[in-house]
């Protein structure tokens, strides 16, 4: 706070030499004093953004939409020499007789600008997370958090949205895109990634059960477990399984999936059925027996009993099978 302080009166020190020179002199109409350094906010750097002017309003404006230089990049600076500051001034405008122009010999130049912390965007990261799941009923947690293009950007009005980059689900490792921008104007894309532990209650096996055993509600119970390091297809629902049957031996507190239950089957091997082929025109019939055991739309073996032969068919109801004819 003391540097800064002592370098607003080293500014208002020369400031105000200037002006003491326009007063000492009533034929001076118009003061124009710059400062030996200066902070702009935009891109361009204009004369009234690094000087003071003394004189008819007119004038005032004419010279202080005077476009001097490129501003350096947010949080950085540049330096312009007092003489080749001069000269653009008097090249953009012919000055009026008598005119002050105090020019430093050096005058630094800053880009005012505004950083985001990454605990910033962790915060947002979270809160992108938490509106996502809000109808899952599910918790999460975070880590392994990175934050990827981080800096700084020039002043202004901030907004910052978060855009997911897939299309998959909000578990396990999960980027997103931070669009920043300032004053509407985008100024820079930041990446955030990180693993998500999701919990969620799922389906799991209450005590041992045999191969083909017939699931019950007394089978089945409801454990909140970390989905983010379980297969895709765990069961959510038991309503969804009741009824079914395991394909294989589970042990208890398994979690239930997909693949390892199955309908009952409607036609057992042995069973006699009827195979069906037919075609636009052409409706053929023959009896036949199940060489194997499925469920509608399983496909299974069965053997014709006219010709002996086995043939692959789809099932379509507990007696009949048909065949591409």
């Amino acid at each position: 706070m003391r540097n800064f302080n002592i370098t607003l009166l080293a500014v208002a020190l020369t400031v105000g030499v200037a002006f003491s020179l326009c007063e000492a002199r009533p034929d001076v109409k118009l003061c124009i004093a710059v400062k030996e350094q200066a902070q702009v906010k935009g891109e361009k750097v204009y004369l009234k953004d690094i000087a003071t002017i003394d004189g008819p309003l007119a004038a005032r404006k004419q010279l202080g939409a005077i476009y001097l230089a490129h501003a350096p990049a947010p949080a950085r600076h540049r330096i312009l020499r007092g003489t080749w500051l001069r000269n653009r001034i008097r090249s953009k405008m012919l000055l009026p007789p008598n005119t002050v122009l105090r020019v430093p010999e050096l005058v630094r130049i800053e880009r005012r600008f505004q950083s985001i912390q990454d605990d910033d965007f962790l915060r947002l990261y979270r809160n992108y997370v938490t509106k996502q799941l809000r109808s899952h009923q599910a918790t999460f947690r975070v880590s392994r958090f990175r934050v990827i293009g981080n800096g700084p950007v020039p002043d202004g009005n901030l907004s910052i949205e978060l855009i997911k980059q897939a299309d998959g689900k909000l578990m396990g490792y999960v980027s997103l895109t931070a669009v920043i921008r300032v004053d509407g104007k985008i100024e820079r894309r930041v990446l955030l990634s990180g693993w998500i532990d999701r919990f969620e209650k799922v389906v799991t096996v209450a005590h041992r059960l045999q191969r083909h055993t017939i699931l019950t509600r007394g089978d089945l119970r409801l454990k909140r477990m970390n989905i983010s390091r379980l297969p895709a297809n765990v069961i959510k629902s038991i309503e969804a399984v009741v009824g079914k049957r395991v394909r294989h031996t589970l042990k208890a507190d398994t979690p239930l999936l997909a693949n390892v239950v199955e309908e009952l089957p409607v036609i057992e091997k042995g069973d006699r059925v009827t195979i069906v082929a037919e075609s636009p025109t052409l409706l053929v019939t023959t009896p036949g027996i199940a060489q194997g055991e499925g469920s509608a739309g399983d496909q299974i073996r069965v053997k014709n009993c006219m010709s002996n032969k086995e043939i692959l068919g789809r099932i379509v109801c507990a007696s009949i099978v048909k065949v591409e004819f």
